[in-house]
């Protein structure tokens, strides 16, 4: 993968409920820096200073779902929604991202802890 340039984005999620990411980066960050394969939609590198997320498109059951998740590989199942949703009030997030907020696909658990949990 290219160094592709970056928007940074707030990381949001329910105080009250706790954090639900199995240690994932919205455990650790406050922000993330997000990219769009293959295309520079920001000013922002990536460092060590946060972590970088991708932006992923799908089409899911008739509608088109778009979510961010880290753009290292995943130890266990898959990346998967841990509560969290990422925005920025950079004009170029909905340029280049979705209109609105998305989903932060920041979980990831064994195959065991999967079929325990999906049960």
């Amino acid at each position: 993968m290219a160094n592709e340039k970056g928007l940074i984005c707030n990381i949001y999620q329910d105080k009250e409920g706790g954090n639900h990411s199995n240690d994932g980066i919205s455990n650790h960050y406050n922000d993330v820096l997000i990219i769009v394969e293959g295309k520079d939609i920001g000013p922002f590198e990536q460092s060590e200073e946060r972590p970088t997320v991708k932006v992923v498109k799908r089409f899911l059951f008739g509608k088109d779902y778009v979510h961010a998740e880290p753009i290292e590989k995943p130890t266990g199942v898959g990346w998967m929604n841990g509560g969290c949703i990422i925005s920025s009030c950079d004009s170029r997030f909905s340029e280049h991202v979705n209109e609105y907020p998305i989903h932060l696909h920041d979980r990831c658990e064994s195959q065991e802890v999967n079929e325990l949990l999906s049960r």
